[in-house]
């Protein structure tokens, strides 16, 4: 009999699940069901879709007419309200009833609300994780001078850095010492902080607003070290809560997201996850693990289309994270000490040259690395991380691009 798939979310990791099981099998039925009302599009290009380098076009990765020559039926605007594990059938917000002899659930998340007291009174205040998101925050940007910024995490720096790029006057308050605190350390901080200060954002750091008002027409922040941050629209970037809502009541465990085996499946049968949702078993850290990349999540879809077809394969990879830094380059690679925090670790950095690069390392195995500035060498030490061999040499030989080679 032909296969029933059912995919819920079309983000990369459902995308990718999709696509690969039609490589694998022409007959088989495919349903992918989308809360957005856009057909796939690049998540990591909207950080440049805010500052205005792409039009909108270029940030589609798929047409409508694209998932009919698939043969992906696609219902968008739509959400499961069940999943009927028993049955194997899930559905949806629309009435529609859809049979699946395996399900990939790839819903992510959506931004957590505002957690600063009085912010509900603050009409202009926007998450960043969508395309309409980023168009309302356009939009919104092109009618005002003054961006409060919050929170110390990536979306928050894709904000400053897109909105102080549109010429925007942007004061970015956050809980840390600096930016990425668990990751980098005082001097890695240090650089952002000045690279950031150079294109003219404002740093409030290790602060918090206690209390909004409104003052001479504009919006006021007054922070718990007593300043007066004056702004006309708020963006924040304070994490996720995941959309685990359609696999309550099937068996699967859930611990913020939905948690996996190596292979990506639940504990409901014939139920895997991917991308953020995911709370897998990662084979470089012998533990469970949560990851929101782009890359990742498109190695989970893959790995997950294999598994839902019969393949029983490990999932392994290292996941990646480039973005532009204020007019440079940050990497992110493997494993970082949010992550594991007991990591050994080597480092070399330079103010004036404006480059920082650090390693992880875990039973002499290299598992991670961060770098601002030029990504020199960054392909190959993916490479040495994907081998799990031992490092024999001085861990700081690795530091120099021109060892790498």
């Amino acid at each position: 009999m032909t296969r029933r798939y059912v995919i819920l979310g079309n983000g990369i990791a459902g995308q990718t699940c999709a696509e690969e099981l039609r490589a694998q099998d022409g007959e088989c039925s495919i349903v992918m069901i989308a809360a957005e009302r856009h057909p796939l599009y690049n998540r990591v290009a909207l950080p440049r879709y805010l500052r205005g380098q792409v039009r909108e076009e270029k940030v589609m990765m798929r047409s409508l007419a694209q998932y009919a020559e698939r043969g992906l039926e696609i219902h968008f605007e739509t959400w499961a309200t069940e999943v009927d594990a028993k049955a194997q059938l899930v559905r949806t917000s629309r009435g529609q009833e859809f049979p699946y002899d395996a399900l990939l659930i790839a819903t992510g998340g959506r931004p957590k609300p505002p957690p600063w007291p009085g912010s509900d009174e603050v009409p202009e205040i926007y998450g960043f994780q969508t395309l309409d998101d980023t168009k309302a925050i356009i939009t919104r940007a092109e009618e005002c001078q003054r961006v409060l910024v919050m929170g110390g995490s990536f979306i928050a720096y894709e904000l400053a850095e897109g909105l102080v790029h549109r010429g925007k006057r942007v004061t970015w308050i956050m809980r840390g010492p600096w930016f990425l605190r668990y990751i980098l350390d005082a001097e890695g901080g240090q650089l952002c902080r000045q690279l950031g200060e150079a294109m003219g954002v404002e740093f409030c750091c290790e602060d918090e607003v206690q209390r909004f008002s409104r003052q001479n027409g504009l919006f006021q922040g007054e922070t718990q070290q007593g300043r007066r941050v004056q702004f006309e629209m708020m963006s924040y970037g304070v994490g996720l809560e995941y959309y685990v809502e359609p696999a309550q009541g099937t068996g699967a465990e859930l611990r913020r997201g939905l948690v996996t085996d190596v292979r990506l499946q639940t504990t409901a049968p014939n139920v895997y996850a991917a991308g953020d949702i995911a709370v897998f078993y990662d084979s470089m850290l012998s533990r469970h693990n949560q990851m929101g990349t782009w890359d990742n999540a498109e190695a989970h879809g893959r790995t997950a289309a294999h598994n839902m077809a019969g393949a029983g394969e490990d999932f392994f990879d290292v996941p990646t994270y480039t973005t532009t830094m204020f007019g440079s380059t940050l990497a992110v690679m493997g494993i970082t000490p949010d992550i594991e925090p007991e990591l050994e670790s080597v480092r070399t950095y330079s103010f004036e040259q404006k480059f920082y690069r650090k390693l992880f390392f875990r039973k002499d195995r290299l598992v991670g690395a961060i770098m601002i500035g030029p990504p020199k060498g960054r392909k190959k030490l993916i490479e040495i991380m994907r081998s799990q061999a031992r490092i024999e040499r001085p861990k700081e030989d690795l530091l120099d691009p021109t060892n790498l080679v």
